[in-house]
């Protein structure tokens, strides 16, 4: 008899879930993965066929072995999976290309073929194939309340799962939303998620819409008041009538949690710790200290374990991802600097040498050149690449230096001289490689300078000045001397 399991015939007679050759099941898009679920909870074997007009897969299961996957698609064809070059394993590459067509159909009917074998096998674990293409299998929905099925989870035996994360599953009770199984679950969200419908698709593990835990654990709108299954009965205002949960040493975590200096401290492991015993010390804590574990407690206590809660997660938030992970490591355990704190470092340094440059040209004019040129050594220490503190000690130098050439000299000269040429609109510049030449006696080239400096700005004072100094120092060469007799008395 055909059978279309789940759909009423017209007059009301209700079809056993008996599933005969060629029988309609579904048009939803989800409708292969409900055949494959009823099937293995069945152990039927057989060919569970999507035909989309003329396009068609078809795929041959035996009990909770995957047998073949057959489509007539061109682009699922072997020969185009060897010209994408998508895997060593040209078996397992195809059948990874079929299935995730197969999940992402939106149209088309499902028909059933029990007991039909496939021209030709290719058996792995239904398990193992299902987890190759994890990431295109949908969610579950994050309302429902999943619980362990003990039986199903001989079919995740090939799985690569870790020991703690098949714990986990076995350990579903059916108290708690998807959403928070994947919060506290073992292992990433994203594996988790794909776990669970594995696990739901070979059943290992069933779905619970919450009605007998709504039933034993009335949940209040109010968010202050929220209840959970962790607590039986229901709730109280009474601070007497709670209990505190006996698995959590809250004064130690309490003092541990206030004196943390980062989230290594907060979580309770070594900066060093790898990733599983991050995450496993996360769990643990969370689980304690999750708010709907302490929904009955007094306003006063659950704020506090609220506010323990948020610095633990805000912890696993940062460890738990590790490019973040690596960025905290390097600044809180190795001193390395945000870009925002350098900026703020370096815009500091800036300040602090043009301080102390302030304060040289001070002395620079008095010409206490010792104490100028100490001020300058300690600005180029805060900011060793701006231009003005660069060009003042080298003239300081030079002027310490005046009437001596040694190589300290002549690349304090070179510096001036880079800066004026770095920057060709500061008329400073000019003026004080004008002011270097002369002391270098080189007045034919501080002449330049001043000019290139009052080209710039003809009112500029300090270049005014030394082209007058400069004047009187030719005049005075040029004056008649008037003889021993002028040269003794002159006025």
């Amino acid at each position: 008899m055909d059978s279309t399991a789940g759909v009423d015939r017209a007059g009301g007679e209700r079809i056993r879930d008996t599933a005969s050759a060629g029988s309609v099941v579904n048009t939803a898009g989800l409708a292969f993965l409900d055949t494959l679920h009823r099937w293995v909870q069945g152990g039927l074997s057989g060919g569970i066929e999507w035909q989309d007009e003329k396009r068609r897969r078809l795929v041959f299961v035996e009990g909770d072995t995957l047998l073949a996957v057959q489509s007539n698609l061109r682009s699922e064809s072997m020969e185009r999976v060897v010209e994408t070059g998508a895997a060593a394993d040209l078996i397992s590459a195809t059948r990874q290309v079929r299935l995730r067509g197969l999940f992402a159909a939106t149209t088309g009917v499902i028909l059933v073929h029990p007991g039909v074998e496939p021209p030709s096998r290719e058996p792995v674990s239904l398990a193992l194939a299902l987890w190759e293409v994890a990431d295109a299998l949908p969610a579950l929905d994050a309302d429902h309340y999943p619980v362990a099925v003990p039986s199903g989870f001989g079919r995740l035996r090939s799985l690569p799962w870790s020991s703690e994360l098949l714990q986990y599953l076995q350990e579903l009770d059916g108290t708690r939303e998807v959403q928070d199984v994947e919060d506290f679950a073992p292992e990433p969200g994203p594996v988790v998620s794909s776990a669970l419908a594995i696990a739901r698709l070979l059943g290992a593990v069933e779905l619970s819409d919450g009605a007998a835990t709504k039933a034993s654990v009335k949940r209040k709108s109010a968010a202050t008041e929220r209840t959970s299954g962790f607590f039986d009965g229901p709730p109280t205002p009474e601070a007497s009538h709670f209990a505190l949960p006996d698995d959590i040493a809250t004064e130690d975590l309490e003092q541990r949690l206030a004196s943390a200096a980062n989230h290594f401290e907060v979580l309770g492991v070594e900066w060093q710790a790898p990733p599983d015993t991050v995450r496993r010390a996360y769990v643990a804590l969370a689980a304690n200290l999750h708010p709907d574990r302490w929904a009955m407690a007094p306003a006063d206590v659950r704020a506090g374990k609220e506010q323990m809660f948020d610095l633990v997660r805000a912890a696993w938030e940062c460890l738990g991802e590790p490019k973040a992970r690596e960025a905290y490591t390097r600044r809180v355990i190795f001193g390395e600097l945000t870009e925002e704190e350098k900026a703020e470092k370096q815009l500091r340094a800036i300040f602090e040498a043009e301080r102390l440059l302030t304060l040289a040209q001070r002395e620079l004019g008095s010409q206490r050149y010792p104490q100028a040129s100490e001020l300058l050594r300690q600005a180029l220490e805060q900011d060793p690449l701006h231009p003005q503190v660069r060009a003042y000690s080298a003239f300081a130098t030079v002027k310490l230096n005046q009437g001596r050439s040694s190589p300290a000299v002549e690349d304090a000269v070179r510096e001036v001289e880079t800066v004026a040429r770095e920057i060709p609109g500061a008329e400073w510049a000019r003026v004080l490689l004008g002011k270097v030449r002369v002391a270098r006696g080189d007045n034919a080239g501080a002449q330049r300078a001043f000019i290139e400096a009052l080209k710039l700005n003809p009112s500029n004072p300090d270049a005014t000045a030394e082209m007058w100094k400069l004047k009187g120092q030719r005049a005075e060469k040029e004056a008649p001397t008037g003889g021993l007799f002028a040269r003794l008395f002159k006025r």
